[in-house]
């Protein structure tokens, strides 16, 4: 099958763009908190490294930290020593990192299916729920896709013909280094999905003889180059913590044994990422089974898209840990098909326009759902977020009935992309404020007026977002009699609790200082004294 080169971008397009990555991505990106659990952990591994506990060993509350390995720590804390240790900051590497890894698949799919195709692949993968999310969050997953999708790009323009060896062999090089990078995001499943990948397509392209090529081995040296050194450093310098506590804790122990086992290990856990897929890489999702079908063997790169996605698919579909970012690298591979899908619709293939018209349509019919769900959750939980939580549902499904009026299923891409832009718009100008004090401890630590000498307390919480607001772990409470033997010392005392627990721990002389998002501030006598006076 024969794809054409080139076709019109318009500059009107471009601008669009730039403006969607900017709503997408960056509006509103420091103005919430970090999110518990995960994102003040990253945040403070980061604020702790910027504030002089070393660029090499990742520490966590003072101790060393090994639960991932330093890329994103080194980004985020570059961040922090320019911007200050905040959400900005934290957040920020993620932001520009999401911009690259929609560059590399516009390079990627350019290659093989055109300009228009590549564009299109990008509305899919920049405007899916998961890269929305990911690239407003202060975690490694953003980081580790832009350094597989450089990969798969160098690999395939490696794989090209018509180059001379010169540049065949840089392009192995460049390979290797967003390996060995890849190594640096995440550990050592960066180069094993890769090389697996690799294999598998070289393979079916029956090229399998590349592997001893001087490139080839170029890539591998690369990688480890660029990979290697870190991992050196931390077993010479923590010997055993480091191989326990990431190899053996992190990597192995992960996919042999679930971690959350209330949630995997069990049968249906090897299933779990069909709904993942189908919810997280929405809208696009009702349009990838069709374009996967089509042009799964279109070409050589789609191809590689094809091996990509079932390598990732089937090898954390495998782990007995499982959570919904883990499939996440195969979105832009998924990304390429739907982009193919559209393109060729709106070049006028009957059999793939009529493809994107019923997936537009699937589009609209799920939209209508989510808005409902969205109304329902936010009238139950959060119903000070119901006219925020209304309006996202309204952004998508008008989007989306545009979308199926409308002849050219390229038009039709744009319009949904749009109201997926909406839909974030709303979400961080509007909800997200709205719901921030229940899913972060920022603004109810921030209520508490602390003095030199004030004890600050916790119980049942154990929130990450404390150390990182507070600047020091709270102590920890496990148990009433204690808790209320801790009030009743003659040291002031701030205690943050849940709102429905506060009866329980509240002493006579004690009295709740603060309510805000389901947790309670209880203060001790000296410290109400002092609050009132």
């Amino acid at each position: 099958m024969t794809y054409a080169k080139k076709s019109k971008v318009s500059i009107a397009a471009l601008v669009l763009v730039a403006i969607g990555l900017y709503v997408l991505y960056f509006a509103a990106l420091g103005s919430y908190p970090l999110v518990d659990p995960d994102e003040p952990i990253y945040g403070q591994v980061a604020k702790e490294m910027a504030g002089g506990a070393g660029w090499l060993t990742p520490h966590y509350d003072g101790k060393p930290w090994f639960d991932k390995p330093p890329l994103f720590y080194w980004l985020s804390a570059g961040c922090a020593a320019v911007l200050g240790p905040n959400e900005l900051a934290s957040r920020l590497p993620s932001a520009v990192l999401a911009v690259g890894v929609l560059v590399w698949l516009y390079l990627l799919v350019r290659h093989d299916f055109g300009r228009r195709a590549a564009l299109l692949a990008c509305v899919a993968m920049a405007t899916c729920i998961q890269t929305i999310v990911l690239a407003r969050a202060a975690v490694t997953d953003m980081t580790l896709v832009f350094c597989l999708v450089g990969a798969l790009y160098a690999y395939r323009r490696w794989l090209g013909e018509g180059q001379d060896g010169c540049f065949r062999l840089l392009w192995m090089v460049l390979c290797g280094v967003m390996t060995g990078l890849g190594m640096l995001a995440k550990g050592p499943v960066a180069p094993f999905l890769l090389f697996v990948t690799f294999v598998i397509h070289l393979l079916w392209t029956k090229r399998i003889g590349r592997l001893l090529s001087l490139g080839a081995l170029a890539g591998i040296a690369a990688a480890l180059a660029v990979g290697l050194p870190w991992y050196v450093a931390m077993y010479t310098i923590n010997r055993d913590a480091f191989v326990q506590g990431f190899i053996v804790a992190n990597n192995i122990a992960r996919f042999a044994k679930p971690e959350h086992a209330g949630l995997t290990g069990a049968w249906y856990s090897y299933f779990l990422n069909v709904p993942v897929l189908f919810l997280f890489f929405f809208p696009w999702s009702l349009l990838l089974p069709a374009g996967m079908l089509r042009y799964r063997s279109a070409n050589d790169g789609a191809r590689l898209a094809a091996v990509w996605f079932a390598v990732v698919f089937v090898f954390f579909s495998l782990s007995k840990t499982q959570l919904v970012t883990y499939i996440f690298p195969l979105y832009p591979a998924a990304a390429l098909f739907v982009g193919v899908l559209l393109d060729r619709a709106a070049f006028g293939e009957s059999g793939s326009e009529r493809s994107a018209r019923v997936g537009l349509v699937a589009i609209l019919a799920v939209s209508v759902l989510i808005a409902v769900a969205l109304a329902s959750v936010a009238g139950s939980k959060y119903p000070q977020a119901v006219v925020g939580a209304g309006c996202m549902g309204g952004a998508i499904v008008l989007a989306a009935i545009a979308a199926v009026l409308q002849k050219s299923a390229a038009r039709a891409a744009w319009l949904v992309g749009a109201g997926m832009a909406a839909f974030t718009l709303t979400l961080v100008l509007c909800v997200v404020p709205a719901v921030a004090p229940a899913v972060s401890t920022r603004d109810i630590v921030r209520s508490i007026p602390l003095a030199k000498g004030d004890r600050v307390a916790e119980y049942g919480m154990r929130k990450p977002s404390m150390l990182f607001y507070l600047g020091f772990t709270p102590q920890r409470m496990t148990n009433v009699p204690d808790t209320k033997r801790l009030l009743d010392e003659k040291v002031s005392t701030w205690l943050i609790c849940k709102e429905r627990e506060a009866p329980l721990l509240q002493t006579p002389e004690s009295v709740v200082a603060e309510r805000m998002g389901g947790f309670a501030v209880i203060a001790n006598e000296p410290a109400a004294c002092r609050e009132r006076r």
